[in-house]
């Protein structure tokens, strides 16, 4: 399979096996006629070697010459569409869709056409041998039963040898892509059918040929004088050709319809070991269109959604890798403060965001936001507003123009997606011992003071979250008289919000517990302690959101 070029084959195999078939079916009512005990195949046999012989080859040549002829007609669709490939012609898709059709439904149509044509030369020479040879009424049934036998045995038979050969053979030619089942007007025999044909082939015609013969051989014994010795000899010799004969004939039909079972299972537990190894670039060979085809086609549909899933995956991998090089990877050194922050998402990508922008030495410029939503558009919506940040604090304004310049920008990118995203903008002096912020959305920063031991969170009058309102305003808030040991925490809503199996929300109460236990810790380990907190309270359960945390304390 694949974009490997495969040979075009010739239909010469198909006539072989089709006329394989009608030898097979008349050899073994030959071969059984020799066992059976009925007088008037002493008249049959005696006719032949008066020179009746000679209708022998005159008959088989005749059957092969019609058999030979309509399975021409019926192939006619797939001769010309091989002899297009042949020419690197182009196809119409109404001829391909019936030269497939033909190809799938051809062992039924060939089965039943030699069924047919015994049939037909049944009822014209059973008549001609009554009449020629001066048969009894009995004999006269008998051979036309036989006739019909030939005929079932031909049919069942070709009907498996034209099936594996057009498996391996013409199928990979016009379907290289699979996909059977979904061609319409098809006859889908199920491997269930095919077992039970094969059941009937080598169980029930044996049976019926056994019980038939010795009906018409009891029916004779009101003719034929034949004592009770040689007549129970002459059945269990026509018995044992019967039993070998059949039995060698459903071995023979057993491994090749066992190999049209074992071989696509066997590809595809290969194909299903290579994939769970990570070769995902592997197609199941298709050559039906029962269940083993259709499992086959889920299989490469599965694939092709494999890989498609592991270029997402590796894409990212790398979104993820570029996201956390936008954050940034150490806090700053600034005189009079003690910094820690982290953020932990929960897809490889996420809608988080925390920046230090701007900084020298003298004060600290802290942004924490949140956009709606997570994954590869929260992580492009986020480092767009870092970049429209980063590049508007440097030009003339207060923070309040700052927000407003940002948003507005940010508005004309998302205002049909409806997307947002909220956002915190901290700006502490610690050489001035004050604070001031905007508030664009976001949950107020928690301010910790352990002299009194009283929490604040630092509300001020805020505004609307960013990507929503082109004219939205925002006003800078200011907390001065700040002292050291003072603990300002910046997070979003994935901390208090995270919930565990019980669907319990962790909440900020928790939060705040562990920052009044670990005042007099430094930043970084309150944050871990966050964390680590975090992390027992959400074991065995899904987290749900990202996570960011900044940790601000006021030392010296």
């Amino acid at each position: 399979m694949g974009t490997k070029l495969q040979p075009i084959p010739e239909l010469t195999g198909l006539y072989i096996r089709n006329l394989a078939a009608n030898l097979i079916g008349n050899l073994t009512i030959a071969l059984l006629n020799i066992f059976t005990p009925l007088e008037f195949l002493k008249d049959w046999v005696l006719f032949l070697s008066q020179g009746g012989w000679v209708l022998i080859p005159i008959f088989i040549i005749t059957a092969a010459i019609i058999v030979t002829s309509l399975q021409y007609s019926i192939q006619r669709p797939i001769s010309r569409y091989l002899t297009f490939l042949k020419r690197d012609e182009n196809i119409q898709n109404s001829f391909k869709l019936k030269a497939r059709q033909r190809l799938l439904n051809l062992p039924v149509i060939l089965g039943g056409t030699n069924l047919c044509m015994w049939l037909f030369l049944d009822i014209i020479l059973a008549p001609l041998m009554y009449f020629f040879l001066n048969m009894t009424l009995s004999s006269f049934f008998y051979n036309f039963f036989r006739v019909l036998m030939v005929g079932l045995i031909t049919s069942f038979i070709a009907f498996f040898l034209i099936d594996d050969y057009v498996r391996q053979k013409l199928v990979p030619i016009l379907f290289p892509a699979g996909k059977l089942a979904a061609i319409p007007g098809t006859i889908n025999i199920s491997i269930l059918r095919r077992i039970r044909v094969l059941f009937g082939v080598g169980t029930n015609a044996p049976m019926v040929l056994l019980c038939v013969t010795i009906a018409f051989a009891i029916w004779e014994l009101d003719e034929a004088t034949v004592t009770t010795a040689q007549f129970s000899r002459d059945i269990l010799a026509f018995s044992g050709a019967v039993f070998i004969i059949f039995i060698i004939m459903s071995l023979s039909l057993n491994l090749l319809v066992g190999k049209s079972i074992l071989r696509p299972i066997n590809e595809m537990l290969r194909i299903a070991r290579k994939i769970r190894k990570g070769h995902f670039h592997q197609k199941v060979r298709v050559i039906s269109n029962d269940e083993l085809g259709i499992m086959g086609d889920g299989m490469n549909t599965m694939t092709e959604g494999l890989i498609e899933r592991d270029r997402l995956r590796r894409g990212l991998y790398l979104a993820q890798e570029i996201q956390q090089a936008l954050l940034p990877q150490k806090c700053p050194n600034i005189e009079g403060l003690d910094i820690a922050a982290r953020s932990l998402y929960c897809d490889e990508t996420g809608g988080d965001y925390f920046d230090f922008i701007g900084n020298d030495s003298a004060q600290l410029n802290a942004v924490i936001g949140d956009v709606s939503g997570h994954g590869i558009s929260s992580a492009i919506l986020m480092a767009s507003v870092r970049a429209f940040l980063r590049q508007r604090v440097h030009l003339p304004g207060d923070l309040s123009q700052v927000l407003s310049d940002v948003n507005r920008q940010l508005v004309l990118d998302v205002e049909d997606s409806c997307s947002f995203m909220t956002l915190f903008y901290l700006r502490l002096d610690p050489e001035n011992r004050c604070v001031s912020w905007i508030r664009a959305g976001h949950d107020p920063a928690i301010f910790y003071d352990p002299f009194s031991d009283s929490f604040d969170d630092l509300y001020g009058k805020g505004g609307p979250a960013l990507g929503i309102a082109e004219q939205a305003s925002y006003e800078e808030n200011q907390k001065n008289g700040l002292s050291s040991g003072q603990i300002i925490v910046l997070a979003t809503d994935g901390v208090w919000e995270a919930r565990n199996k019980k669907d319990t929300m962790f909440g900020k109460k928790p939060l705040y517990d562990i920052i009044r236990q670990n005042a007099n810790a430094a930043a970084k380990d309150i944050l871990d302690k966050c964390f680590q907190s975090l992390e027992e309270f959400q074991s065995g359960s899904l987290r749900e959101d990202d996570i960011t945390i900044v940790v601000i304390k006021i030392v010296g």
